[in-house]
């Protein structure tokens, strides 16, 4: 049997490679040699599936929100849901959070290296702006994750926001953030939770029924 990979396969493992050099080293100190080193591939097979470290650092940006995404669809509770209505929006809200939460406590390493990426993107790009891009892409990939869920979130339950979907994503984002940093600092998961209940409620309060 082949154990030849395609070039999807390969691009994973890459990446996967990565985050775990970038966890124990920081992602500054990261290379694409030490990416090819850590994988067990040549130099040149990195570079034939990423054109440098940047576009290798937003595809791990993007893992790692792909991961979160996958954990909330994934849910039972998701893929079952049959209520309706606004309250109904808002439990279903409350499900993906907690969902989403029970990933990020799992993956605390994973999660802080998503805020050292932002950082290193924004520090660097101070004299190479092109490395801006990293972190405008993370949030931009951010942004269009959020607003699926939401947009999914009113399917499953017949309602639809009364602000465009697009400033929920934002705000919604820039709430669970905040809440992430703070539980790395704190890890107090109780008023963590709590918190999630909040943005449901505040997030929900934008939606009406469908007429």
């Amino acid at each position: 049997m082949s154990t030849r990979l395609s070039v999807e396969q390969r691009r994973a493992h890459l990446i996967e490679a990565a985050i775990g050099l970038a966890e124990r080293k920081g992602v500054a100190a990261v290379t694409t040699r030490d990416v090819a080193q850590a994988a067990g591939v040549s130099l040149g097979v990195v570079h034939y599936c990423f054109e440098n470290k940047d576009a290798l650092m937003t595809e791990v940006v993007k893992c790692l929100t792909t991961d979160l995404r996958d954990a909330v669809d994934e849910d039972q509770q998701m893929l079952e849901w049959t209520e309706q209505g606004v309250d109904a929006l808002r439990d279903l809200l409350r499900v993906a959070l907690s969902a989403m939460w029970f990933d990020v406590e799992r993956t605390r390493d994973r999660q802080l290296l998503t805020y050292e990426i932002t950082t290193y993107a924004l520090r660097e790009g101070e004299s190479t702006p092109e490395r801006l891009g990293i972190a405008r892409n993370q949030y931009a990939f951010n942004d269009a994750t959020l607003v699926d869920l939401l947009e999914k979130a009113t399917t499953l339950t017949g309602t639809t926001w009364s602000v465009p979907v697009g400033v929920l994503s934002r705000l919604m984002l820039a709430m669970i953030d905040g809440l992430v940093l703070r539980w790395l600092v704190d890890e107090d998961s109780e008023t963590a939770t709590l918190q999630l209940d909040r943005i449901a409620d505040m997030i929900s309060s934008q939606a009406t029924v469908l007429s």
